[in-house]
């Protein structure tokens, strides 16, 4: 898909971090963008500051340049509801961006709660959260008989463990393979990716060990975040894929050639192959 002026984009998680990234830098292009995210004061300010770089692009564009919806995404009648009033808005949804996350608030050996408030949450806004949300931009992509493209912000710790984190990584490893397991719908003309970044600097990463993140290899820039997302919303071959970006590596498709190797039936093929 080129990224041209006119599209249309929903972000989730659009108010801050990476979304936040990302709807300013859609907007740069002349991309209709919606934003939902539970915190509206945040939300607000991005969608004003996206408005702004859409006009320096497009000065009289036929629809809102941006819309900030309060969302939470833990209520699928919201997320419906959110999806609704953008094709209402724009008449359509080109690229959907599930980017809403966020970390255990309690060391999951120390919660002695029932986890609403603290892993139960982690898991249904990380994981959960992503799964309604993509459903519900295929069916309406389906519905719309257009071509689309869904983004689904993972992590690299769902690739390898995070021990300090337990219940995030393995959030974010469900993202990964429920992604990657996706891959069929490119016949339908929806191509599903995950992206899959090491620590960037946003408000989550930044309460995180700095030795830690130092191990890692430092933060990544935001510019290697938006490369990656934009390859994949544009490469008309990625579906199912998944980028791993670090500042060790670059960016690097996982799993590799080697790695897909490793698995493959009885006839010479992975079982991620799609015909």
């Amino acid at each position: 898909m080129e990224l041209k002026p006119g599209l249309s984009a929903l972000v989730s998680g659009g108010a801050s971090g990476i979304g936040k990234a990302l709807v300013v830098a859609l907007a740069q292009k002349g991309i209709f963008t919606t934003i939902i995210d539970l915190s509206e004061e945040k939300g607000k300010e991005v969608a004003s500051l996206a408005e702004t770089e859409f006009l320096n692009f497009r000065a009289k564009p036929e629809f809102p340049p941006v819309v900030f919806i309060k969302c939470d995404v833990t209520d699928t009648n919201e997320i419906k509801a959110a999806f609704r009033k953008h094709i209402d808005t724009y008449g359509g949804m080109d690229i959907c961006i599930n980017c809403a996350g966020i970390g255990s608030s309690i060391p999951f050996d120390k919660d002695r709660t029932d986890g609403g408030k603290s892993w139960r949450l982690t898991v249904n806004v990380n994981l959960i959260a992503v799964i309604d949300c993509t459903q519900i931009a295929i069916q309406t992509m389906r519905e719309a008989r257009k071509p689309g493209v869904i983004i689904n912000i993972a992590s690299a710790s769902g690739l390898y463990p995070l021990y300090t984190d337990p219940i995030y990584s393995g959030s974010k490893g469900g993202v990964i393979l429920f992604t990657r397991s996706l891959a069929i719908y490119k016949s339908q003309g929806i191509r599903i990716n995950a992206l899959c970044p090491e620590f960037v600097q946003t408000e989550l990463a930044l309460k995180m060990d700095p030795k830690f993140i130092e191990l890692s290899g430092g933060f990544i820039p935001m510019e290697m975040v938006l490369k990656g997302a934009f390859e994949l919303i544009c490469d008309e071959n990625k579906s199912g894929s998944c980028l791993w970006i670090s500042n060790r590596r670059g960016l690097q498709y996982w799993p590799t050639p080697i790695e897909k190797a490793k698995y493959k039936t009885s006839r010479g093929e992975s079982p991620d192959t799609v015909h």
